[in-house]
């Protein structure tokens, strides 16, 4: 999906994902994390520590809903978050987080890895 949606040549390389602890992640909510940390990789950026990304990813490039985003947001702020990328159409608003809503994986790439 990175190669063929967002333009990032990939099939020529070898990609590996390591969680920490070696915790194993059947989370779809972690796949727009998985693919910025790619992308970041790839172009050897960095992501910013305090930003968090929540959201499932489609073949297609579209960053979908996942449940219980509210939930998991007002836990990112117990955990030090101060930004959030997730799924556009959900329309919170958390004490202490900035919230920016994203509908395709090119326009999280583009935040997440802004200067």
């Amino acid at each position: 999906m990175l190669e063929k949606r967002v333009g990032i040549p990939l099939s020529k390389l070898d990609a590996y994902v390591a969680s920490s602890g070696g915790l194993t992640v059947a989370e779809p909510a972690a796949d727009l994390g998985v693919a910025i940390a790619v992308v970041a990789s790839f172009r050897d950026r960095l992501v910013d520590p305090e930003l968090v990304l929540i959201g499932e990813v489609g073949l297609g490039g579209q960053v979908r809903p996942v449940s219980q985003l509210e939930l998991r947001l007002k836990e990112a702020v117990k955990l030090g978050f101060k930004r959030a990328l997730v799924p556009k159409g959900q329309n919170l608003k958390v004490d202490g987080l900035e919230i920016v809503e994203v509908s395709r994986v090119v326009d999280a790439i583009g935040h997440a890895l802004r200067s």
